[in-house]
Formats: structure tokens, sequence, C-alpha cells
């Protein structure tokens, strides 16, 4: 059954899915996530924020429904499995990564472009020789740019976007 979402869908992802929450805040979703958050404040956060929580929690799911928010079950091990069960409940047509509408793995908030000069004293030499494109998280001031890291989830969006055709 696919949830009915207005605007952009906006999650809390609970404890057990850290991996997931970090790929839909690199993808630009805002994506709530603790690694110790109890239940009832879980839930509270996500009302009052009308956030779809996504967990493998199955009596979770089943409190959360009784009262009536939304949800999603992840039922699958596999993560390219778990991020399709996602976009298609939430009917996403395709994924993208696009650094000026990321979010921060680490807090959450938008990212924006940086010329890279401006941050070199701030960076690894190699880092800074290697790259031409960087952003930096607006609250925690966290840099990022293509590396490794970037490849390998250009390889899982691709993925994702092959399954969803």
């Amino acid at each position: 059954m696919l949830l009915k979402i207005s605007d952009e869908p906006i999650f809390f992802v609970d404890a057990m899915l850290g991996s997931i929450a970090k790929k839909l805040r690199l993808v630009g979703y805002d994506s709530k996530y603790f690694s110790d958050i109890d239940d009832e404040k879980l839930i509270d956060i996500a009302r009052n924020e009308n956030r779809i929580i996504i967990s493998k929690d199955e009596e979770l799911i089943k409190k959360i429904q009784r009262l009536g928010l939304s949800s999603i079950c992840i039922t699958k091990n596999d993560e390219i499995e778990q991020f399709l069960e996602i976009v298609t409940r939430v009917n996403l047509k395709r994924i993208q990564i696009n650094g000026n509408t990321a979010r921060c793995t680490k807090c959450n908030s938008l990212t924006k472009s940086i010329d890279k000069n401006c941050i070199k004293e701030k960076i690894p030499q190699r880092v800074f020789n290697l790259n031409e494109k960087f952003w930096k998280c607006g609250c925690c001031n966290k840099f990022y740019w293509e590396g490794t890291h970037i490849k390998n989830l250009q390889k899982f969006v691709g993925n994702i976007n092959e399954r969803l055709q």
C-alpha cells in the first residue's frame, strides 16, 4: 500500500537502520536518526513533525499503526531491498545524488557547495589535490567531496534506479 504524501516525504529511521538513514540523507531526504532513542520519544517526534517512521521492529510498527501514524516496516535484510521497500512505499520514481540537495550524514542539515580554496587548510592535502567539488554542512561544518564513498553510493543508486524501471 502506498503512503499518501502531500510534499517531499520526511522520515524518522529507527536505530536498527543507521546505514539506510545515511543513504537517505545523501540522496536528499530529511531523515532523522538517533542511534539510541526509546520508542516513545521516537513516536512523539515523528507525530509532532509528521514524519514517516521506518523500522524493522514489528512491535513498534504495530504500535505506530494503532496510533494512526505513517510507517514503513522493513522486512528485507539486503540494503538495496530495504531501500526499495522505502521508495516503492512512498512512490519515488527515481533516486539521484546531488551535492546541492544532499543532507549531512552526521546531523541531517543541508549541505552547500563551497569553493575548494576556502577549505584548503581544513582538509587533507591529498583530498584537496584529487577533488574539485566540495560541500559543507551548514550546521556542523562537516566537509564532503566525491570520494570513494560517493562512487559506492552511485553504484547503489544505479542499482535502485534499474530496479525501479
